[in-house]
């Protein structure tokens, strides 16, 4: 199983960093035991497994060894004398051919060493959860490494809060992430930020809600800025196998490079802060569905509600002028999506150069204004390379000296993909309306 293999490599990487030569066995009730689960309230829940499993008031006698050394001991006796299965191998199969997490059953039985098992319980604690039920595991050092460091802060983060409910660890993975990875943080005072980390309250229960895959994949973007595979899984009371999944960081750290692109316009959004920008992100498709589709990049972390802006049947949602709020945020999300979307030198320029001739043109004189409105809506909607020329065409024969942007607007669109041309045009609009309001002149859409 995978989570053997990741279990392999945090080993691997502990030894080598701290100079020791543990075992996996050692690694895990010298780590892994006295964190997750010797003290009362776990970080882990594994169902079925002897830490799940109820130690009678037989087996607790005054002097003896406590609940939690005998559910180890337990653990420590399966791993030896019992073949694999789910209950004590993170990942494995359930015993038998019944169990939900069965899986496909062969009458040759897998074989594992005690130090595979152990490590499988290593690899198990780092998987990185996100919203939709689904973990990833990364096999890159950094990653692993600063999900280790985070289990202590886990710890101490859960003790300290009597309300909180643990068993989260998948979950506080993806949180502490997000958090060591963004640009706020600061490794000499890691605690600094412990206490800004959201919490739910259900009853009373306090428990960490699911970071929403979109802001890990940003915090992998910005410390990586490259592709890296992660594999996609969720384990529970029925085991989902998704595979390896490529993340196509490079794309989506564009996305990413907020301050130098379209926040400028607003000083309101420049002061808050690209990693509080960020946060406001939400996406169009769940991550199950961005699985799907075979890798996960620019496409994938579509803007929630942008295909209400694109093509003939857009919206006239005039809430978009708004120039400052959280609605100008994620109208410039859409902008910097469609921007990594198209990945082209000089994009934005020609949509500027195009926006700015269209404010001038729906200026013209009062007579003309509302014809002129009318023809530039009929350019918002084109949905071909003929529809676009034709409109573009439209507009200069009433402003004949707009020729060089409308010449750069055509090659644009004649060399784009087909089904990237809605994209360009709608740039331009958003384009259209974003120097609008730099302008301080607002330019209402045509109703």
């Amino acid at each position: 199983m995978y989570t053997s293999y990741i279990g392999q490599r945090l080993l691997a990487l502990y030894n080598q960093r701290t100079g020791s030569s543990l075992t996996a066995r050692q690694f895990f009730e010298q780590q892994l035991y006295p964190l997750f689960f010797e003290p009362a309230k776990y970080l882990q829940w594994i169902p079925s497994s002897p830490f799940a499993q109820v130690v009678a008031a037989r087996d607790l006698v005054l002097g003896g060894p406590t609940a939690t050394q005998i559910q180890l001991a337990n653990l420590h006796r399966k791993i030896e004398t019992v073949a694999p299965d789910g209950s004590f191998v993170i990942g494995f199969p359930a015993a038998g051919v019944e169990g939900t997490t069965s899986g496909q059953v062969s009458n040759v039985g897998p074989v594992m060493s005690s130090e595979e098992m152990y490590c499988s319980w290593i690899g198990g604690a780092l998987g990185v959860g996100v919203s939709g039920g689904l973990s990833l595991l990364l096999d890159e050092d950094d990653v692993l490494w600063t999900l280790y460091e985070g289990w202590a802060w886990y710890r101490k983060f859960l003790d300290q809060r009597p309300s909180l409910k643990g068993n989260q660890i998948d979950t506080w993975n993806g949180t502490w992430l997000v958090y060591v990875f963004s640009e706020d943080f600061d490794p000499k005072y890691p605690d600094n930020g412990l206490n800004e980390f959201r919490l739910t309250d259900t009853a009373g229960v306090s428990s960490l809600p699911t970071q929403e895959w979109v802001q890990v994949l940003f915090a992998l973007a910005g410390r990586f800025r490259r592709d890296l595979t992660a594999y996609v899984y969720g384990f529970g009371k029925s085991n989902r196998t998704v595979g390896f999944i490529p993340l196509k960081l490079e794309g989506i750290s564009h996305v990413c490079d907020l301050e130098d692109k379209l926040f400028l316009f607003s000083d309101t959004l420049k002061s808050e802060g690209r990693s509080n920008l960020l946060r406001l992100y939400t996406t169009q498709h769940s991550f199950s569905y961005a699985c799907q589709q075979g890798s996960i990049g620019v496409a994938a972390i579509k803007p929630e509600k942008i295909q209400d802006y694109i093509g003939e049947n857009q919206k006239n949602d005039k809430s978009l002028l708004t120039p400052d709020g959280e609605t100008s945020i994620h109208f410039a999300f859409y902008q910097i999506w469609i921007i990594a979307m198209l990945d082209r030198p000089g994009i934005l320029d020609a949509a500027d150069r195009l926006a700015q001739t269209l404010i001038q043109f729906t200026e013209n004189n009062d007579r003309a204004k509302k014809g002129n409105s009318e023809a530039v809506k009929t350019l918002w909607k084109a949905k071909s390379r003929k529809s676009f020329v034709e409109a573009l065409i439209a507009i200069l024969e009433k402003q004949r000296h707009s020729v060089e942007q409308m010449e750069e607007a055509v090659n644009h669109a004649n060399t784009l993909p087909f089904d990237q041309l809605p994209y360009f045009v709608t740039l331009t609009h958003f384009r259209y309306l974003a120097l609008s309001i730099k302008n301080n002149e607002i330019v209402p859409l045509a109703d």
